[in-house]
């Protein structure tokens, strides 16, 4: 494992199993973790905005989640890398926290959402130890942080949508009391049951992102555009080299 250069932004380059000890053993070290899963939609959001590329530049490590990203890493740096979506990090966590007593909080979707998405992950066994939904003003946050440092949270997953969940993360973090932080996009909809992930078949053909935009057309109308702009990019900066 190690991590390669994407439009300068260093993202990690390797397997997925690596990715995962790496998170772990930094959970186990109590060593405060905020992880991006970056995919082309986040990538290319930082490369327009330098205030967001501050934010994810800011992060403790940074996981190739998308099929676009892994691309480009191939296609520009010549290294080859396996994809760790949010989701599967998220519920291998989960999973071991069974066994480790991970404390977990779930922020963000709607209050019946994350209600039922906690529901779920404390019928599997999993330790949830708090929830709240993602639709709350700013200055309402302070609430939020103080609810979560109360429960003696390990693990922190934000699903609040990007840009804001990781602009959140960053802003709240150095009073968070917690081991792991984490945007987790639509998963706590996934988790819920409200929505539902890919198949296999269509993960194998990278094409999850179309999934999740027939999935929800209007909020993702704008999808098909970034990722031919991704593309776009991409090509222009290969005859740069």
């Amino acid at each position: 494992m190690k991590e390669v250069d994407l439009f300068g932004t260093k993202i990690l380059c390797g397997k997925r199993d690596e990715f995962l000890n790496e998170i772990e053993r930094r959970v186990e070290k109590k060593k405060k973790t905020f992880v991006v899963t970056m995919n082309a939609s986040i990538l290319l959001r930082a490369i327009e905005d330098e205030e967001y590329r501050t934010v994810i530049d800011s992060a403790d490590l940074i996981v190739p989640d998308g099929s676009g990203v892994v691309w480009a890493i191939g296609f520009l740096t010549g290294n080859r890398t396996e994809r760790l979506p949010g989701i599967e990090i998220m519920k291998c966590l989960c999973d071991r926290s069974r066994e480790t007593g991970w404390r977990i909080y779930l922020l963000g979707s709607k209050e019946e959402i994350v209600r039922r998405a906690a529901d779920s992950l404390k019928k599997a066994g999993v330790n949830v130890v708090g929830y709240h939904h993602g639709f709350f003003r700013e200055e309402e946050s302070e609430r939020v942080v103080r609810d979560i440092n109360e429960r003696s949270t390990d693990l922190l997953f934000v699903g609040m949508g990007v840009p804001r969940q990781e602009k959140w993360v960053h802003a709240h973090l150095p009073r968070l009391k917690v081991k792991l932080a984490m945007g987790v996009g639509g998963s706590i909809d996934v988790i819920s049951g409200k929505k539902k992930r890919a198949p296999k078949w269509v993960q194998r053909m990278n094409l999850e992102w179309l999934y999740r935009f027939f999935q929800s057309p209007v909020s993702k109308r704008k999808v098909p555009f970034q990722v031919l702009k991704f593309v776009f990019l991409v090509l222009r900066e290969k005859l740069k080299k």
